[in-house]
Protein backbone atom coordinates (compact mmCIF):
# COMPACT_ATOMS: atom_id res chain seq x y z
CA UNK A 1 0.00 0.00 0.00
CA UNK A 2 2.82 2.41 0.87
CA UNK A 3 4.50 1.51 -2.41
CA UNK A 4 1.34 2.33 -4.39
CA UNK A 5 0.98 5.67 -2.60
CA UNK A 6 4.58 6.53 -3.41
CA UNK A 7 4.13 5.65 -7.07
CA UNK A 8 1.03 7.84 -7.32
CA UNK A 9 2.91 10.72 -5.73
CA UNK A 10 5.72 10.33 -8.25
CA UNK A 11 3.37 9.96 -11.24
CA UNK A 12 3.58 13.65 -12.33
CA UNK A 13 7.35 13.41 -12.27
CA UNK A 14 7.20 10.37 -14.53
CA UNK A 15 4.97 12.32 -16.86
CA UNK A 16 7.37 15.26 -16.99
CA UNK A 17 10.21 12.88 -17.54
CA UNK A 18 8.60 11.73 -20.78
CA UNK A 19 9.85 13.18 -24.02
CA UNK A 20 8.02 16.22 -25.33
CA UNK A 21 8.92 19.03 -27.68
CA UNK A 22 7.67 22.53 -28.34
CA UNK A 23 7.16 24.71 -31.38
CA UNK A 24 6.64 28.48 -31.60
CA UNK A 25 3.12 29.74 -32.19
CA UNK A 26 4.28 31.40 -35.43
CA UNK A 27 5.05 27.95 -36.86
CA UNK A 28 1.64 26.40 -36.18
CA UNK A 29 -0.81 29.32 -36.09
CA UNK A 30 -3.73 29.39 -38.47
CA UNK A 31 -5.20 32.51 -40.03
CA UNK A 32 -8.76 31.52 -40.92
CA UNK A 33 -10.40 32.77 -44.08
CA UNK A 34 -13.75 34.48 -43.69
CA UNK A 35 -16.39 34.87 -46.36
CA UNK A 36 -19.43 37.05 -46.94
CA UNK A 37 -21.84 37.43 -49.88
CA UNK A 38 -20.96 40.36 -52.11
CA UNK A 39 -22.07 41.93 -55.36
CA UNK A 40 -20.98 44.71 -57.69
CA UNK A 41 -23.22 47.78 -57.64
CA UNK A 42 -23.05 50.86 -59.87
CA UNK A 43 -21.72 53.95 -58.19
CA UNK A 44 -24.55 55.99 -59.70
CA UNK A 45 -27.95 54.95 -61.00
CA UNK A 46 -30.74 57.29 -62.02
CA UNK A 47 -34.33 57.01 -63.07
CA UNK A 48 -34.62 59.71 -65.72
CA UNK A 49 -38.07 61.24 -65.98
CA UNK A 50 -39.78 63.86 -68.11
CA UNK A 51 -39.72 67.38 -66.68
CA UNK A 52 -42.30 68.82 -69.07
CA UNK A 53 -45.55 67.59 -70.57
CA UNK A 54 -45.04 66.44 -74.15
CA UNK A 55 -45.14 63.39 -76.40
CA UNK A 56 -42.04 61.20 -76.66
CA UNK A 57 -40.68 61.47 -80.20
CA UNK A 58 -37.30 59.70 -79.91
CA UNK A 59 -35.41 57.26 -77.68
CA UNK A 60 -32.12 56.83 -79.55
CA UNK A 61 -30.60 54.10 -77.37
CA UNK A 62 -31.74 50.57 -76.61
CA UNK A 63 -31.13 48.61 -73.41
CA UNK A 64 -27.46 47.85 -72.91
CA UNK A 65 -26.17 50.66 -75.12
CA UNK A 66 -23.60 53.04 -73.65
CA UNK A 67 -23.70 56.82 -73.68
CA UNK A 68 -21.21 59.52 -72.75
CA UNK A 69 -22.07 62.24 -70.30
CA UNK A 70 -24.35 64.80 -71.94
CA UNK A 71 -25.46 62.45 -74.73
CA UNK A 72 -29.10 62.61 -75.83
CA UNK A 73 -31.16 59.81 -74.31
CA UNK A 74 -34.71 60.96 -75.06
CA UNK A 75 -36.41 63.72 -77.02
CA UNK A 76 -39.89 65.11 -76.45
CA UNK A 77 -42.06 67.05 -78.88
CA UNK A 78 -40.92 70.67 -78.44
CA UNK A 79 -43.19 72.48 -80.93
CA UNK A 80 -45.35 74.13 -78.25
CA UNK A 81 -42.28 75.18 -76.26
CA UNK A 82 -40.63 76.72 -79.33
CA UNK A 83 -43.75 78.79 -79.94
CA UNK A 84 -43.74 79.90 -76.30
CA UNK A 85 -40.09 80.90 -76.57
CA UNK A 86 -40.76 83.00 -79.68
CA UNK A 87 -43.75 84.64 -78.00
CA UNK A 88 -41.58 85.53 -74.99
CA UNK A 89 -38.89 86.95 -77.24
CA UNK A 90 -41.41 89.14 -79.07
CA UNK A 91 -42.84 90.37 -75.78
CA UNK A 92 -39.38 91.32 -74.57
CA UNK A 93 -38.65 93.22 -77.80
CA UNK A 94 -41.98 95.05 -77.49
CA UNK A 95 -41.27 96.13 -73.94
CA UNK A 96 -37.76 97.29 -74.82
CA UNK A 97 -39.13 99.46 -77.62
CA UNK A 98 -41.70 100.97 -75.27
CA UNK A 99 -38.87 101.67 -72.84
CA UNK A 100 -36.99 103.49 -75.58
CA UNK A 101 -40.01 105.66 -76.27
CA UNK A 102 -40.63 106.31 -72.59
CA UNK A 103 -36.98 107.27 -72.03
CA UNK A 104 -37.16 109.79 -74.92
CA UNK A 105 -40.38 111.27 -73.54
CA UNK A 106 -38.79 111.56 -70.09
CA UNK A 107 -35.82 113.46 -71.50
CA UNK A 108 -38.18 115.81 -73.33
CA UNK A 109 -40.24 116.32 -70.15
CA UNK A 110 -37.13 117.19 -68.16
CA UNK A 111 -36.15 119.79 -70.76
CA UNK A 112 -39.63 121.35 -70.63
CA UNK A 113 -39.66 121.26 -66.83
CA UNK A 114 -36.37 123.14 -66.78
CA UNK A 115 -38.04 125.96 -68.75
CA UNK A 116 -41.23 125.81 -66.69
CA UNK A 117 -43.45 124.40 -69.41
CA UNK A 118 -44.36 121.23 -67.44
CA UNK A 119 -45.22 120.73 -63.80
CA UNK A 120 -43.28 118.60 -61.35
CA UNK A 121 -46.20 116.15 -61.22
CA UNK A 122 -46.07 115.75 -64.98
CA UNK A 123 -42.35 114.95 -64.76
CA UNK A 124 -42.96 112.36 -62.03
CA UNK A 125 -45.58 110.67 -64.20
CA UNK A 126 -43.04 110.24 -67.01
CA UNK A 127 -40.48 108.84 -64.57
CA UNK A 128 -43.04 106.40 -63.16
CA UNK A 129 -44.02 105.23 -66.63
CA UNK A 130 -40.38 104.45 -67.40
CA UNK A 131 -39.97 102.54 -64.11
CA UNK A 132 -43.07 100.45 -64.79
CA UNK A 133 -41.84 99.55 -68.25
CA UNK A 134 -38.42 98.55 -66.85
CA UNK A 135 -40.18 96.19 -64.43
CA UNK A 136 -42.17 94.77 -67.32
CA UNK A 137 -38.90 94.17 -69.18
CA UNK A 138 -37.51 92.21 -66.19
CA UNK A 139 -40.67 90.08 -66.15
CA UNK A 140 -40.48 89.53 -69.90
CA UNK A 141 -36.81 88.49 -69.62
CA UNK A 142 -37.70 86.01 -66.87
CA UNK A 143 -40.52 84.61 -69.00
CA UNK A 144 -38.10 84.15 -71.91
CA UNK A 145 -35.61 82.36 -69.63
CA UNK A 146 -38.41 80.07 -68.42
CA UNK A 147 -39.47 79.31 -71.99
CA UNK A 148 -35.88 78.48 -72.97
CA UNK A 149 -35.51 76.23 -69.93
CA UNK A 150 -38.72 74.35 -70.74
CA UNK A 151 -37.53 73.95 -74.34
CA UNK A 152 -34.17 72.60 -73.17
CA UNK A 153 -35.97 70.07 -70.96
CA UNK A 154 -37.52 68.53 -74.03
CA UNK A 155 -34.18 66.75 -74.46
CA UNK A 156 -33.15 64.34 -71.70
CA UNK A 157 -29.38 63.96 -71.52
CA UNK A 158 -27.11 61.49 -69.73
CA UNK A 159 -26.10 62.90 -66.33
CA UNK A 160 -22.95 60.76 -66.39
CA UNK A 161 -21.25 58.20 -68.58
CA UNK A 162 -23.21 54.99 -68.39
CA UNK A 163 -25.48 52.40 -69.91
CA UNK A 164 -29.22 52.33 -70.53
CA UNK A 165 -30.45 49.68 -68.13
CA UNK A 166 -34.14 49.85 -69.05
CA UNK A 167 -36.49 51.86 -71.24
CA UNK A 168 -39.57 52.72 -69.21
CA UNK A 169 -41.46 54.53 -71.96
CA UNK A 170 -41.87 54.21 -75.72
CA UNK A 171 -41.92 56.53 -78.69
CA UNK A 172 -45.40 58.02 -78.98
CA UNK A 173 -46.15 57.92 -75.26
CA UNK A 174 -47.56 61.10 -73.77
CA UNK A 175 -45.34 62.07 -70.87
CA UNK A 176 -46.27 64.28 -67.96
CA UNK A 177 -43.76 65.87 -65.59
CA UNK A 178 -42.36 63.01 -63.50
CA UNK A 179 -43.12 60.23 -66.02
CA UNK A 180 -40.18 57.74 -65.92
CA UNK A 181 -38.47 57.40 -69.28
CA UNK A 182 -35.20 55.51 -68.70
CA UNK A 183 -33.21 53.70 -66.06
CA UNK A 184 -29.60 54.80 -66.50
CA UNK A 185 -26.62 53.18 -64.76
CA UNK A 186 -23.05 54.46 -64.46
CA UNK A 187 -20.53 52.28 -66.26
CA UNK A 188 -17.42 53.38 -64.32
CA UNK A 189 -16.27 53.29 -60.70
CA UNK A 190 -18.53 50.42 -59.67
CA UNK A 191 -18.52 49.49 -55.99
CA UNK A 192 -18.44 46.07 -54.36
CA UNK A 193 -20.85 45.82 -51.44
CA UNK A 194 -20.73 42.95 -48.99
CA UNK A 195 -23.04 41.98 -46.14
CA UNK A 196 -20.68 41.19 -43.26
CA UNK A 197 -21.88 39.69 -39.96
CA UNK A 198 -21.45 42.14 -37.11
CA UNK A 199 -19.13 39.76 -35.29
CA UNK A 200 -16.69 39.72 -38.22
CA UNK A 201 -16.33 43.48 -38.65
CA UNK A 202 -13.22 43.74 -36.45
CA UNK A 203 -11.43 41.02 -38.40
CA UNK A 204 -12.51 42.65 -41.66
CA UNK A 205 -11.02 46.01 -40.62
CA UNK A 206 -7.80 44.38 -39.41
CA UNK A 207 -7.27 42.31 -42.56
CA UNK A 208 -4.38 43.15 -44.86
CA UNK A 209 -6.17 42.36 -48.11
CA UNK A 210 -9.61 41.55 -49.46
CA UNK A 211 -10.69 39.78 -52.64
CA UNK A 212 -13.89 39.21 -54.53
CA UNK A 213 -14.30 35.68 -55.85
CA UNK A 214 -16.78 35.95 -58.70
CA UNK A 215 -17.16 35.01 -62.33
CA UNK A 216 -14.46 32.38 -62.09
CA UNK A 217 -11.80 34.89 -61.07
CA UNK A 218 -10.31 36.62 -58.07
CA UNK A 219 -10.36 40.42 -57.92
CA UNK A 220 -8.34 42.53 -55.48
CA UNK A 221 -10.32 45.09 -53.51
CA UNK A 222 -9.73 48.23 -51.46
CA UNK A 223 -11.90 48.93 -48.43
CA UNK A 224 -13.68 52.27 -48.73
CA UNK A 225 -16.06 52.32 -45.79
CA UNK A 226 -18.16 50.25 -43.43
CA UNK A 227 -21.69 51.37 -42.71
CA UNK A 228 -22.33 52.17 -39.04
CA UNK A 229 -25.88 50.85 -39.45
CA UNK A 230 -26.75 47.32 -38.41
CA UNK A 231 -29.52 45.55 -40.28
CA UNK A 232 -31.84 43.97 -37.76
CA UNK A 233 -32.90 41.11 -40.03
CA UNK A 234 -29.50 39.55 -40.63
CA UNK A 235 -27.40 41.36 -38.01
CA UNK A 236 -25.01 42.43 -40.75
CA UNK A 237 -23.27 45.65 -41.71
CA UNK A 238 -22.52 46.74 -45.25
CA UNK A 239 -18.88 47.04 -46.27
CA UNK A 240 -18.10 48.93 -49.48
CA UNK A 241 -15.00 48.26 -51.57
CA UNK A 242 -13.41 49.58 -54.75
CA UNK A 243 -11.98 47.09 -57.24
CA UNK A 244 -8.59 47.52 -58.87
CA UNK A 245 -10.08 46.24 -62.16
CA UNK A 246 -13.29 47.34 -63.87
CA UNK A 247 -16.13 45.04 -62.83
CA UNK A 248 -19.59 44.92 -64.43
CA UNK A 249 -22.46 45.92 -62.14
CA UNK A 250 -24.55 42.91 -61.19
CA UNK A 251 -21.60 40.55 -60.79
CA UNK A 252 -22.13 38.53 -57.60
CA UNK A 253 -19.79 36.35 -55.59
CA UNK A 254 -18.03 36.11 -52.26
CA UNK A 255 -15.90 38.58 -50.36
CA UNK A 256 -12.92 36.80 -48.78
CA UNK A 257 -10.36 37.93 -46.26
CA UNK A 258 -8.03 36.34 -43.73
CA UNK A 259 -7.90 37.07 -40.05
CA UNK A 260 -4.88 39.05 -38.93
CA UNK A 261 -5.09 37.42 -35.48
CA UNK A 262 -3.38 34.03 -35.02
CA UNK A 263 -5.62 31.07 -34.27
CA UNK A 264 -4.58 27.90 -32.51
CA UNK A 265 -5.33 24.74 -34.54
CA UNK A 266 -8.04 22.48 -33.04
CA UNK A 267 -5.50 19.67 -32.52
CA UNK A 268 -3.69 21.79 -29.92
CA UNK A 269 -6.82 22.50 -27.91
CA UNK A 270 -7.18 19.95 -25.11
CA UNK A 271 -9.50 19.49 -22.18
CA UNK A 272 -8.24 19.29 -18.61
CA UNK A 273 -10.57 19.07 -15.65
CA UNK A 274 -13.45 20.17 -17.84
CA UNK A 275 -11.58 23.24 -19.09
CA UNK A 276 -10.41 23.72 -22.67
CA UNK A 277 -6.92 25.09 -23.16
CA UNK A 278 -3.48 24.41 -24.55
CA UNK A 279 -0.08 23.35 -23.21
CA UNK A 280 2.71 25.89 -23.43
CA UNK A 281 6.30 25.77 -22.29
CA UNK A 282 7.21 28.03 -19.36
CA UNK A 283 10.73 27.99 -17.90
CA UNK A 284 11.38 24.61 -19.44
CA UNK A 285 8.22 23.06 -18.00
CA UNK A 286 4.78 22.46 -19.55
CA UNK A 287 1.98 24.73 -18.37
CA UNK A 288 -1.70 24.33 -19.15
CA UNK A 289 -3.31 27.63 -20.25
CA UNK A 290 -7.07 27.94 -20.21
CA UNK A 291 -8.83 29.30 -23.30
CA UNK A 292 -12.32 30.45 -22.23
CA UNK A 293 -13.40 31.18 -25.82
CA UNK A 294 -12.30 27.80 -27.15
CA UNK A 295 -14.72 25.33 -28.71
CA UNK A 296 -13.87 21.69 -29.26
CA UNK A 297 -12.87 20.95 -32.84
CA UNK A 298 -12.57 24.60 -33.89
CA UNK A 299 -9.61 26.98 -34.15
CA UNK A 300 -9.46 29.50 -31.33
CA UNK A 301 -8.10 33.05 -31.56
CA UNK A 302 -5.22 33.86 -29.23
CA UNK A 303 -3.40 37.09 -28.53
CA UNK A 304 -0.12 35.42 -27.59
CA UNK A 305 3.26 36.57 -28.88
CA UNK A 306 4.42 34.69 -32.01
CA UNK A 307 7.37 33.27 -30.07
CA UNK A 308 5.13 31.54 -27.51
CA UNK A 309 6.31 27.91 -27.28
CA UNK A 310 3.50 25.35 -27.49
CA UNK A 311 3.95 21.74 -26.51
CA UNK A 312 3.87 19.71 -29.70
CA UNK A 313 5.09 16.13 -29.51
CA UNK A 314 4.05 14.46 -26.27
CA UNK A 315 1.29 16.95 -25.36
CA UNK A 316 -1.32 14.22 -24.99
CA UNK A 317 0.78 12.57 -22.26
CA UNK A 318 0.46 15.68 -20.10
CA UNK A 319 -3.21 15.20 -19.24
CA UNK A 320 -2.46 14.49 -15.55
CA UNK A 321 0.50 16.80 -15.15
CA UNK A 322 0.73 19.10 -12.18
CA UNK A 323 0.85 22.72 -13.43
CA UNK A 324 -2.20 24.77 -12.51
CA UNK A 325 -4.64 26.17 -15.03
CA UNK A 326 -3.69 29.70 -16.01
CA UNK A 327 -5.47 32.43 -17.94
CA UNK A 328 -2.51 33.49 -20.07
CA UNK A 329 0.86 32.02 -21.04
Amino acid sequence: MKLLTALLALWPLFVFAQDWSSRPLSAIALYPEFRAPAAVHPREEASLAAEVAARVVALPLREGEAAARGAELARLDDAAYRIERERSRAQLVLVERRIGLARAQLEQARALAARGFISADGLRIRETELGVLQSERAAAAAALAGAELALARCVVRAPFAGVVRARLAGVGDLAAPGTPLLRFTASADAEVRAQVPAGRIDSLLAAAEWTLEAGGGSHALRLLRVSPLLEAAGQVREAVFAADAALPPGLAGELRWRSAQPHLPPAYVQQRDGVLGAWVERDGRPLFVALPEAQAGRPVAVDWPPATALIDEGRFALERAAPAVKAAP
